[in-house]
C-alpha cells in the first residue's frame, strides 16, 4: 500500500476509534455514577430527540450525512483500489536529442516468459506495480513441490542479474516469489 492510502486509512481509523473511546467511557461513567458524566447527560433535553424529526431542517441533514457518508466511502474505495501500475523507465543513453524508454510490464513479462520455458518451472506470472513507492518487477514463479529450492534459486538468481543488467542505475527492482504447488497438469483426480 503507497502513503496516501495507509496515511487516509490510518486518519479515520484514529477518528473512529477516538469516537468509539469517547462514547465507550462515557457509558462506563455512566454505570459508575461519575457525577460530572451524569450531570452533562442530566443538562441534555431529551425532548429535543422528539421534537427533532418534526423540524424542517431534519431530512436535509439526514441526506447531508448520507450522501457525505457515501463520498467518504467511494473516496476511500477509489484510494485504495487504484491501480498500482508504474510508468515507463527512462534507459541510459537518454539525452536532450531523445529519451530512450521501457514498460516495466514488457520487461517482466519477457522474464517471466523466460523463466516459464526452463525445466524446472511450471508456470509464471508477472506485473509491474508501484508498492510505497518503490517500482518493482513482481514475478510469480510456479514449480512442483518435488523440486529443490536450491535447484531453482539459481534460476531465479540469473533472471534477477539479467533485470538489472538491462536497466543499470534505474530504480527499478525485482521481487521473484516462488511457489512450490502442483501444477494442474500435474494433479490426479482421485475417486
Amino acid at each position: 500500500m503507497n502513503a496516501l492510502p495507509a496515511g487516509l486509512n490510518r486518519v479515520v481509523a484514529f477518528l473512529v476509534a477516538v469516537a468509539m473511546i469517547a462514547v465507550g467511557a462515557a457509558a462506563i461513567a455512566w454505570e459508575l455514577k461519575v457525577t460530572w458524566v451524569r450531570d452533562r447527560i442530566a443538562d441534555i433535553d431529551a425532548s429535543w430527540f422528539d421534537r427533532a424529526p418534526d423540524a424542517g431542517w431534519w431530512v436535509y441533514v439526514l441526506a447531508g450525512i448520507a450522501v457525505g457518508g457515501i463520498v467518504i466511502g467511494f473516496f476511500l474505495l477509489s484510494v485504495n483500489a487504484r491501480p498500482r501500475k508504474i510508468g515507463d523507465v527512462e534507459l541510459p543513453g537518454s539525452d536532450n536529442s531523445g529519451t530512450l524508454a521501457v514498460s516495466p510490464g514488457k520487461i517482466a513479462h519477457a522474464v517471466a516468459d523466460d523463466l516459464a520455458h526452463h525445466r524446472l518451472v511450471s508456470s509464471t506470472r508477472s506485473k509491474a506495480v508501484d508498492d510505497r513507492k518503490r517500482k518493482l518487477l513482481e514475478i510469480t514463479v510456479i514449480a512442483d513441490p518435488t523440486t529443490s529450492f536450491d535447484d531453482l534459486l539459481p534460476v531465479v538468481e540469473n533472471a534477477q542479474r539479467q533485470i538489472r543488467g538491462a536497466l543499470p542505475g534505474s530504480d527499478l527492482r525485482a521481487r521473484v516469489l516462488i511457489h512450490l504447488e502442483k501444477s494442474k497438469a500435474s494433479a490426479q483426480r482421485v475417486n
